[in-house]
């Protein structure tokens, strides 16, 4: 057995006992309270270390250690760029929402984002149980879509260090994140992702290093750009948009990723009530301006070997496996893939909820003894469909399928999330604005030649106007209707 084996299994064995010590947390929370919070929110027991954790290492990772390297190897510097906008949008984003959505959902109830979107608004019985069943089913076709490029990347990785092959690393690593997320819920999830994030600092911090060392980045960037100008000074912000100055949009787009998407956001559901968010802030900036410097590896290789690379995505593998000391290589190789499984299993946990909580508990009765083993089955039963989808959907770059499968979400969602800040609607509106923000990134994004980040932008932003337009003309105008209280459940 070779030493990437023996790491890979003691590693995995940390992360199955990890679920095993958040399930005793759990069955302690479930004995006073309800076993719903305790799997669904980590029984609110995230502070501030664990929260920038799990915040930074679901931000990044798949992403972030495959899919950043690749676009910089095929696109220039303009990723690095886009890199240093995108940390400081899930700070700021953080700073901004973290303690609101966290006390709204104290106040009204909900314990996940499309439930929260359903009881912070008013409406009728039947209302409530439409939006929160369409805020699911968005979640669960968007999400299916992101982990596909989440598992897909985990491959990669996984085949290249332990000598498998991709489709063999992905469900023994799919294994792996089943049972440990099962046990654990969101807890276990968010404890994993501190300690893979830990890792991916480490990671970032040892290959910048490596690269700096080979060559100062002043004379990486002249030869990369007597290579090709367009790499060193880019005319447009391809592929994020076509203007030159477009790639700004990615803070927008990190911000708002950070408060709509559900496997995001339900973190801020889940933090201590006594959480020092400005503390939590501070760590995430700090890991976030270390990890931005992962896309220099795709610079690097392109300097090492341009254009020489079928496949973009594969220049991390290839930087790890060939240019770095066989057991630093093995080390990092560990972190990114432990990282790139915490993401897997933060979108596996939201696609669980949403699948055996949102659109159940839309249809059926929250209070079912059943709800807990739902939840926890909903965990297998999406874990399978995303390992279908992985193998049978069109092949792309790992960043163009994230974009893809966020951008959806963000879109259909900022209005509702955002515009409730200024205006208090109802459930009509909620519903309305996030129908709109979720056609028109359909069709920015697959009828027109709009940028990753400007399609679900310029979409949420048509969803933010149609709430706020309906949203004041029907401020205490609407229809006299039966209202459910927002802290009663749906049943």
């Amino acid at each position: 057995m070779t030493a990437s084996w023996i790491v890979f299994i003691i590693a995995s064995c940390v992360l199955i006992g990890v679920g095993a010590w958040s399930n005793l947390k759990i069955k302690k929370a479930s004995a006073s309270g309800d076993s719903g919070e305790g799997f669904l929110l980590g029984a609110k027991q995230v502070g501030a270390f664990i929260g920038a954790g799990t915040l930074m290492a679901t931000g990044y990772s798949g992403w972030g250690f495959i899919g950043s390297p690749g676009t910089a190897y095929a696109y220039g510097t303009i990723e690095i760029l886009a890199n240093f906008f995108y940390a400081p949008g899930i700070v700021f984003g953080t700073l901004w929402f973290a303690n609101y959505m966290r006390k709204q959902a104290e106040k009204h109830g909900g314990l996940t984002v499309p439930e929260y979107l359903a009881v912070t608004h008013r409406g009728t019985h039947n209302q409530r149980r439409v939006v929160h069943f369409f805020a699911g089913l968005a979640t669960f076709v968007f999400l299916s879509v992101y982990m596909i490029g989440q598992i897909r990347a985990v491959g990669l990785v996984a085949s290249e260090w332990l000598g498998i092959s991709e489709e063999l690393s992905s469900i023994m690593l799919m294994l792996i994140i089943v049972i440990f997320t099962m046990q654990g819920g969101l807890l276990a999830v968010a404890v994993t992702d501190t300690i893979m994030c830990v890792g991916m600092v480490i990671a970032a911090i040892f290959v910048f290093v490596y690269i700096v060392k080979d060559v100062s980045i002043v004379e990486l960037f002249a030869r990369v750009g007597e290579m090709n100008p367009e790499f060193l000074n880019p005319t447009t912000s391809i592929p994020y948009g076509d203007g030159q100055y477009s790639v700004f949009l990615v803070f927008v787009y990190a911000l708002l990723f950070t408060i709509t998407l559900p496997y995001m956001s339900v973190r801020f559901l889940s933090l201590k009530e006594d959480i020092k968010v400005h503390r939590m802030s501070m760590l995430m900036a700090i890991i976030g301006v270390i990890l931005s410097l992962i896309p220099f590896v795709g610079i690097y290789m392109y300097y090492e070997n341009p254009g020489g690379l079928a496949n973009p995505d594969s220049a991390m593998p290839v930087f790890l496996n060939n240019y770095m000391p066989p057991g630093l290589t093995a080390i990092i190789t560990l972190f990114i893939l432990f990282a790139m499984l915490s993401t897997i299993s933060s979108v596996l946990q939201s696609l669980a909820a949403a699948l055996s909580y949102d659109m159940f508990v839309s249809i059926a009765n929250r209070n079912s003894k059943y709800g807990d083993l739902f939840n926890r089955l909903a965990v297998v039963i999406t874990a399978i469909l995303g390992m279908f989808l992985t193998y049978v959907a069109p092949q792309g770059m790992l960043n163009q399928i994230a974009y893809i499968g966020t951008g959806g979400l963000i879109a259909s969602f900022v209005g509702p999330t955002v515009m409730h800040v200024f205006v208090e609607a109802d459930l009509r509106t909620c519903f309305v604005s996030m129908l709109v923000g979720f056609i028109a990134n359909i069709v920015l994004a697959f009828g027109t030649d709009a940028g990753w980040v400007e399609a679900p932008i310029i979409a949420g932003l048509a969803g933010a106007i149609v709430y706020f337009v309906m949203g004041y003309v029907t401020n205490g105008m609407c229809c006299k209707v039966e209202e459910v209280k927002p802290s009663e459940n749906i049943t």
